[in-house]
């Protein structure tokens, strides 16, 4: 069992509904991943990460922003950049503004950092400097959008140039200066809705968390080339650092938001190979728990036939739980109510109805609930004309 019904409906997220101000503090979890599925995109989903346990939590301060450079920026929130095929991490501040219209980065600034390659070469004298780094937009590029409803898409494409110092006695280099230009596109789109159900921050003996969500799917592909002295970088030295001339990097990230939380519901990260490699939850989910809320059973799946089926015709489903004085709701994949007949019986029982003729073509999420809206029964229908 778990807190919250599974309606599945289609939500929208305005701005009231995320959270996150300047002078926030967030805490997140991570999750042992071990054996978790990458969503599914679509509509009315349940996406089940409730068997995953807690593996340690962080924070992250978000303040009021205080550098010249990005004057549209209201809010920096911390960042971190992996450079050099993960040889170095700059950590810095992301510049973002949050409004009405969206929530988004104006650019950066990376601290700079020294990292020794002595791992790599084997002499303790050898370093890489990363120098700071500024990075600034045109345009704020969005993560967020409002409002924001599925099925809305956004991309960004940005070319930036990082510099190093490069100090290695074997290649006869003694801070000599170096680059990594990067060529960043992602996109955005906001591939399903529906439930997650998340394991509870309060500890593995409480009952998981129920929220309705959107999920955004962002895909991120970077091309990286490097150089050395002003020149393309030898490939005797990118060997060195098992490095490639124009490599690129294909990374996907599933973002699932719910109302009234300052960040992701859930922050799961795949790698090129469709394999999950981080997953973090917020913390404030355990703020969307009404304090009296009860459990509630999770609906089960309800069969249908005929499916596919064409509009006007009679639609019959099996009861998967005794029902009394319940009833039988269709939804559209806006999550509008588009029919609904009661329906009372047994276990088993076959129950029928007539679809509206005027339905359009399109996958639709039919629902039985008890008389206290309780969600008993879910599927899917794919209607035909």
């Amino acid at each position: 069992m778990f807190f919250g019904a599974l309606a599945h409906a289609q939500i929208t997220i305005e701005r009231q509904d995320f959270t996150l101000e300047a002078g926030m503090q967030t805490k997140a979890w991570y999750l042992d991943h071990t054996g978790a599925s990458v969503p599914e995109i679509g509509e009315g989903q349940v996406w089940d990460f409730s068997g995953l346990s807690l593996d340690g939590s962080f924070t992250a301060d978000y303040e009021e922003p205080s550098s010249p450079l990005f004057p549209q920026a209201n809010i920096t929130e911390p960042s971190f950049a992996t450079l050099l095929g993960g040889l170095g991490v700059q950590t810095g501040l992301n510049y973002n503004s949050i409004d009405d219209s969206g929530y988004g980065s104006w650019g950066s600034i990376g601290e700079q950092v020294t990292v020794p390659l002595a791992p790599v070469t084997g002499m303790d004298t050898d370093n890489l400097t990363i120098l700071e780094l500024v990075i600034q937009y045109n345009q704020r590029r969005d993560i967020l959008k409002f409002p924001l409803n599925y099925g809305e898409s956004w991309t960004h494409s940005e070319t930036y140039n990082i510099d190093f110092l490069v100090t290695v006695a074997g290649f006869g280099l003694q801070n000599v200066p170096a680059g990594q230009t990067i060529q960043d596109s992602v996109s955005y789109e906001v591939a399903g809705y529906g439930t997650v159900i998340l394991p509870n921050p309060e500890g593995p003996d409480q009952e998981p968390v129920s929220i309705e969500g959107l999920l955004i799917k962002r895909d991120r592909v970077t091309v990286n080339n490097y150089t050395l002295g002003g020149q393309p970088a030898p490939q005797l030295m990118l060997d060195a650092f098992g490095l490639t001339q124009g490599e690129s990097q294909v990374t996907t990230r599933y973002f699932i938001y719910a109302k009234g939380l300052p960040r992701t519901a859930a922050n799961i990260g795949v790698d090129a190979n469709g394999e999950i490699t981080s997953f973090t939850i917020s913390d404030d989910i355990t703020q969307l728990i009404s304090s009296t809320s009860e459990p509630t059973a999770e609906p089960l799946q309800a069969k249908a036939f005929p499916n596919p089926i064409v509009a006007g015709e009679a639609l019959s489903v099996e009861l998967p739980t005794t029902i009394q004085n319940g009833a039988l709701e269709l939804v559209d994949a806006l999550g509008r109510q588009v029919a609904i007949w009661p329906v009372s019986g047994l276990q088993g029982q076959i129950v029928s109805c007539n679809l509206p003729a005027h339905l359009q073509a399109g996958l639709y999420v039919y629902r039985i609930m008890e008389n206290n809206q309780e969600v008993r029964g879910i599927g899917k229908l794919n209607v035909i004309r």
